[in-house]
């Protein structure tokens, strides 16, 4: 996925520079928030039942694109990421079957 972003940066002109990574954290926090209002609209904050809807889906693959534009633009390798940190989460697993750093996930 993180090669497909490369391309399509690559055709874009806007995207010739690297956004400063200050700027691409807000993006995220940004994108973050509008996947989040795609789920809290439709199940009335949390009260109503949730089903994905094409608006969630492309607000999920907006936040998608700018955590991987982020890592192309800071030549980090999202896939050495996600295996480092499965790794970690599987170490935690193993040692008390637990998720979270602090135990409680």
């Amino acid at each position: 996925m993180q090669k497909l972003v490369e391309e399509f940066n690559k055709m874009k002109t806007a995207h010739q520079t690297k956004m400063p990574v200050s700027a691409r954290l807000l993006d995220i926090q940004s994108e973050l928030g509008e996947l989040a209002k795609e789920y809290l609209k439709p199940t009335k904050y949390g009260t109503a039942d949730f089903e994905v809807s094409e608006d969630f889906k492309l607000e999920f693959g907006d936040v998608l694109y700018s955590l991987l534009s982020l890592a192309e633009e800071t030549e980090v390798d999202a896939k050495e990421c996600l295996e480092m940190v499965l790794k970690k989460y599987k170490a935690r697993l193993e040692k008390n079957n637990k998720l979270g750093s602090d135990g409680n996930v």
